[in-house]
């Protein structure tokens, strides 16, 4: 050990989790991003994948799940989380007027011919 080591400078605090959240929910409409998303420096695709564990573990708190339910009602939803990710870009890509991918059209062709089993919400 060095007597005279200069101290290491502390780490970059990141953003808190609520102030990365709603940033990302005001930006994208939606709590449905990759799980490598960052938003402002924060892991929020990491961060938002651990809070579903945990309420599926039955162990998130009631004030984290009514933030992230005030932000996007679905940010949790019953349903597998790719469908929902691939329904968020299918939208986006709707609503911003883009050309929509073969991958996404064929999706959404699928969904119209088994309409009568999807989720009612």
């Amino acid at each position: 050990m060095q007597a005279n080591a200069p101290p290491r400078p502390p780490a970059p605090t990141p953003p808190a989790p609520d102030s990365a959240t709603r940033a990302y929910a005001a930006q994208h409409g939606h709590l449905t991003p990759d799980k490598h998303t960052r938003q402002d420096g924060f892991p929020l695709g990491t961060w938002l994948g651990q809070q579903r564990r945990k309420a599926r573990a039955g162990t998130l708190s009631a004030t984290t799940a009514a933030a992230l339910a005030s932000l996007d009602p679905w940010w949790n939803p019953p349903w597998p989380y790719i469908w929902h990710r691939t329904w968020q870009q299918y939208r986006t890509t709707i609503n911003r007027n883009e050309p929509v991918r073969d991958t996404l059209q064929r999706w959404a062709a699928e969904q119209r011919t088994c309409w009568h089993t999807l989720h009612p919400h």
